[in-house]
């Protein structure tokens, strides 16, 4: 629990986007969310208060990433493409690689070939993704699961991609909505009271003026 308490920081005031990561969110997913905000009538300062905390948590996550040197991440659930993009720039930087799986291709093309040496995208679910990962002879250092959030989805990933887990170290993963107004959040916290070692923390509310919770766990599943 220690080691993850102090992975970088636990407040999102002290985060500061580099420049890169501000572009992303500006480009892909700040007009989704203002779309979001005016569709819940929110008023310009609770749009602007929201925002300046949630626009850091893909940054976020590339600096646990950092902290535990993953090399090899794997996501599930692409959408539009913030999360994935912002893993490829930390790739880029680090001399990493991203892996990402959606049902649904529409994931921004125009970073595409900016990023197509570190950041790999395929069509379908995690089972699949997991298939190409092991014929690859690849093992994933950090997860990230932000797919489906019916009920057992998050439990069926787990059990897709535990075999690719990392050997040479223990594997991080990051669980997306842990909320209970997700089906989602029963799997969630089935797998929190088997973790030894996770953190639960908030990167603010979502432009439906809804809370929003992460599950990061350090640890194995077997």
């Amino acid at each position: 629990m220690s080691e993850l308490i102090e992975i970088v920081y636990n407040r999102f005031d002290d985060i500061e986007l580099p420049e890169k990561y501000q572009e992303l969110w500006n480009n892909i997913n700040l007009p989704i969310q203002k779309n979001k905000a005016a569709f819940y009538n929110l008023t310009e300062a609770e749009r602007d208060n929201i925002f300046n905390k949630i626009s850091k948590r893909a940054y976020y996550l590339t600096l646990i990433a950092q902290k535990f040197n993953a090399k090899n991440i794997l996501e599930v659930g692409t959408a539009e493409g913030w999360q994935f993009y912002s893993f490829a720039e930390y790739c880029k930087t680090f001399g990493a690689k991203v892996w990402s799986c959606d049902v649904v291709d529409k994931h921004d093309k125009r970073y595409v070939t900016e990023y197509e040496e570190v950041a790999h995208f395929i069509h379908g679910d995690s089972e699949k993704l997991a298939e190409h990962i092991k014929n690859l002879g690849v093992e994933i250092d950090l997860f990230y699961i932000d797919g489906s959030h019916e009920k057992n989805a998050v439990i069926k990933d787990v059990l897709n991609l535990k075999k690719v887990q990392t050997s040479g170290k223990i594997p991080i993963w990051i669980f997306d909505d842990y909320d209970e107004r997700f089906g989602c959040y029963d799997d969630i916290s089935k797998i929190v009271k088997a973790s030894s070692q996770y953190m639960v923390y908030s990167p603010g509310k979502t432009a439906s003026n809804n809370p929003t919770h992460q599950v990061v766990v350090h640890g194995r599943f077997l």
